[in-house]
Formats: C-alpha cells, structure tokens, sequence
C-alpha cells in the first residue's frame, strides 16, 4: 500500500474547513481586509508580523476546533452533554483567540485611523 502525499492530504484538510466551516470563511475575509488596511496604511513590518501571527493563531484554533468536532461527532453522534462541552470548550478557544486578534487590531490601525482623520481636519 502506497502512502498518501502528506501534502495533498494536508490540503485535502483546508479544503474540508473551508468548505464546511462558514466561521472559517469569515475569518478569511476579516484577514484579508486587514490586509488591505495594512497596505493602506503602508504599517510597519513588525505591525505585519504581529498581524501575520495573530491571524494564523486565529485560523489555527478554528481549524483545530472544526477537528475536534469532527472527532466529537465521529465518537458519539447523539446528543451528549459531554461532547457539547468539549465542543463549546474548543469554541471557547477560538473566541479568545479571534478578541484578542481585535484587541491586537485596534492597537495597531487606532493610531493610523487617528493620523487620517487630523489629516482630514
């Protein structure tokens, strides 16, 4: 038996998130219009690493949480209160992680949203 591409697999993984998992998509908007912010604002490269950072922080959680609801759904597909709090725990993780990403955002673009508009002053 001939093992899979590991990287064909990988992607095969992403593709089942993004698919499937609509926070996920939305997570990829937000980023992309940071993004463009960032460009925007021409930020600084350590603004772009933390943005860089915190964003795949984000997109990690997300994909772990969707993982370890496929798990969750896989070992018991009935309602469970045990699965749902390993399952709202995970989600947990990913609200933490996508408020300080905010937190993150605001302390970076604040000063330059504030520098624009003294210019329109």
């Amino acid at each position: 038996m001939r093992k899979k591409n590991r990287f064909i697999v990988a992607l095969n993984g992403l593709k089942f998130v993004f698919k499937n998992e609509g926070h996920f998509k939305f997570h990829i908007v937000i980023f992309i219009l940071v993004v463009l912010l960032g460009f925007y604002f021409r930020i600084e490269k350590w603004e772009w690493t933390t943005i860089l950072l915190c964003s795949l922080f984000v997109f990690i959680c997300e994909i772990i949480n969707t993982a370890m609801e496929q798990l969750c759904d896989y070992i018991q597909p009935n309602q469970d209160e045990r699965i749902g709090l390993i399952k709202d725990i995970s989600a947990g993780a990913v609200l933490i992680s996508a408020i300080m990403v905010v937190v993150a955002g605001v302390i970076i673009f604040l000063p330059h949203f504030i520098k624009e508009i003294e210019g329109l002053i």
